[in-house]
């Protein structure tokens, strides 16, 4: 008997949820665009039990990302989750689970970061080992957790200042068509170099 093939529906509730976490983390979601993303359930069956994945995210590649782009789409990551579990957990633990996936997506487009533990160091040490199953676990969205921005991932070693979101100026900048001098460009590079490396 052949497994049936997964059926994906959108969760624009999940969607909504990034773009408020984008509102409320910018330090440390500074790299997610959320344009870029679509929320998938599977919605005819469940997740199995022997999987402790609760949700996945991954960039398009190949022929998916190519018909993406041919029909000026501009999603870049798919979130993929099961509806019943989606269906079944509380408010605070859909919150948690998009922001600790949302921690994957690497500020190079197309690119996804690795756990820097067994989970992201930055969520364990504000909401503990074991926080999909604390009763306690709270609302990122209503309450506004502290984060300890020394702990994000995806930055480079050693010490540097936290950046502001220049990073993402200069991308628009960079895609604008312009003729820029030779001395623009040499104020621009020593604007960057004071500054610190950017991301």
């Amino acid at each position: 008997m052949s497994q049936s093939e997964k059926i994906y529906e959108k969760i624009p509730e999940a969607n909504e949820i990034i773009e408020e976490l984008v509102d409320n983390y910018p330090d440390e979601l500074w790299a997610i665009r959320p344009h870029m993303i679509e929320v998938l359930g599977v919605s005819n069956k469940e997740r199995p039990k022997s999987s402790k994945t609760l949700a996945s995210v991954r960039p398009l590649k190949g022929a998916t990302k190519a018909l993406m782009q041919i029909n000026n789409v501009n999603t870049r990551y798919l979130m993929e989750l099961y509806w019943s579990d989606w269906n079944a957990w509380s408010k605070s633990q859909k919150v948690a689970v998009i922001f600790h996936e949302l921690l994957h997506i690497d500020s190079e487009v197309g690119k996804t970061v690795k756990h820097d533990v067994e989970d992201f160091r930055i969520m364990v040490d504000k909401l503990g080992v074991d926080w999909f199953n604390d009763s306690a676990l709270p609302n990122l969205l209503s309450n506004k957790i502290e984060f300890n921005l020394n702990l994000r991932p995806n930055l480079p070693d050693g010490d540097m200042e936290l950046d502001g979101g220049d990073e993402i100026l200069d991308d628009i900048i960079d895609e604008l068509p312009t003729s820029e001098s030779k001395d623009e460009a040499e104020i621009k590079d020593s604007e960057e170099n004071s500054e610190g490396e950017l991301f």
